[in-house]
């Protein structure tokens, strides 16, 4: 079996697709998304996921309550990771925190009470409450990967869709806001190539791949 690494994938992607490309589909809509960050590789029903989780930390939080952990995850990793894990959700929570701040965005909140949020510091919780969070985190993650067989993680290329045909094998970055969920198939590809929409022809973020 071959495989293609990213610089392969753009210049496939380069070529004049689907119908004048002598790749195969799979291997252009690799390249089509091999500039997709890694952050947002992520399934939104993983975010959704592990926000709820941390939402119920923090209520257990407030109240000097205890969080029971995922007991197949919770000795999985040391101290240090724990709070490297904390520490990133932190950075994507604090950019959430300021847009609706510095925006106004509060108002999505129904309740009035809602009208302002407390920043929350996760550093400050107890490391027994952060280990219980991530192993919540972590059982989400597997539970994900089972029931998605197609579906595969490395830590420096984010969540993908190992596809393969005609024995080629492709690391293709998820991007939920097509994928919905769902590993794509050569019609679905084509049909985005076609449309020229986000994630098809013009790239995951709208601009031509020319390489």
């Amino acid at each position: 079996m071959s495989s293609f690494g990213a610089e392969h994938m753009k210049a496939a992607a380069a070529m004049l697709a689907p119908d004048h490309s002598p790749h195969p589909w799979h291997v252009r809509l690799g390249g089509y998304r091999v500039d997709v960050s890694i952050i947002e590789t992520i399934p939104q029903l993983l975010a959704d996921g592990w926000t709820e989780v941390m939402q119920t930390a923090v209520e257990v939080w407030a109240v000097g309550g205890v969080l029971a952990p995922d007991f197949s995850f919770v000795t999985d990793h040391d101290d240090e990771m724990v709070e490297k894990r904390i520490a990133g959700y932190q950075i994507g929570y604090n950019k959430e925190w300021a847009r609706r701040e510095v925006g106004g965005h509060w108002h999505d909140f129904k309740d009035d009470k809602y009208q302002e949020k407390e920043r929350y510091i996760f550093a400050d919780m107890p490391l027994s409450l952060k280990r219980a969070i991530v192993s919540r985190w972590d059982a989400l993650h597997y539970d994900y990967m089972e029931n998605h067989p197609e579906a595969r993680y490395d830590k420096d290329f984010g969540y993908y869709w190992r596809i393969e045909e005609g024995g080629v094998v492709v690391r293709v970055k998820m991007w939920d806001g097509a994928d919905k969920g769902k590993c794509p198939d050569k019609p679905f590809s084509e049909d985005w190539e076609r449309a020229g929409l986000p994630g098809g022809l013009y790239g995951s973020m709208g601009r031509l791949v020319t390489g």
